[in-house]
């Protein structure tokens, strides 16, 4: 073999070799992109993925606030329309007490109330109370019971109040106080 033979030989040689490690090498960098390229698209996945459950968690957060929000506005509203008509309701009671107030059967009822509250206290002094819009009818009481009957100092709606200082008991059996009454314990229910 001459040298130019040998050279040859051993330039074909030495490209076979370098051909067959560059084209391990591609392979191996081609695997190696591949599995890189493989595990990009599952952690992309994943991104998107906990993106839209993050989007979605999002959406029912604001879904939830918004639905809060309207609750608390619309109870609110139906608070105030409850609040409303109990006013409305009481103050058509209070003008059917000031109707009934005009009439004899509320005399007879006032008598009623003071015999009551005289014949259960007998025993001792006591001071019955009519309201000052019923002065009028002070006498008539008076007469009709034999109670030691007075014009109370403020108003109340009518009825009576009592006092008995031997026992440290008022009575109040005034419409005002059984009005409140009522109108803490009345409540409009859907």
């Amino acid at each position: 073999m001459t040298i130019e033979e040998k050279m040859d030989h051993f330039r074909s040689l030495s490209l076979e070799s370098a051909s067959s490690k560059s084209a391990e090498s591609l392979s191996s960098y081609k695997q190696s992109l591949d599995d890189d390229l493989e595990l990009h698209k599952e952690t992309a996945s994943q991104l998107a993925e906990e993106s839209k459950k993050a989007l979605m968690n999002q959406v029912r957060a604001n879904s939830k606030k918004k639905l809060s929000s309207e609750q608390m506005k619309i109870k609110k509203e139906l608070t105030q329309k409850q609040s409303a008509i109990k006013i409305e309701v009481f103050d058509r009671v209070r003008e059917k007490l000031l109707e009934y107030r005009k009439t004899n059967d509320y005399l007879v009822y006032l008598e009623n109330q003071i015999k009551n509250i005289m014949s259960e206290y007998s025993d001792v002094d006591i001071t019955i109370y009519i309201d000052p819009n019923d002065s009028s009818l002070l006498d008539e009481l008076k007469s009709k019971t034999g109670g030691n009957i007075e014009i109370y100092n403020k108003e109340f709606l009518g009825g009576t109040r009592t006092i008995v200082p031997e026992k440290n008991i008022l009575i109040d059996n005034s419409f005002k106080t059984r009005l409140a009454d009522q109108q803490d314990l009345f409540a409009i229910t859907l």
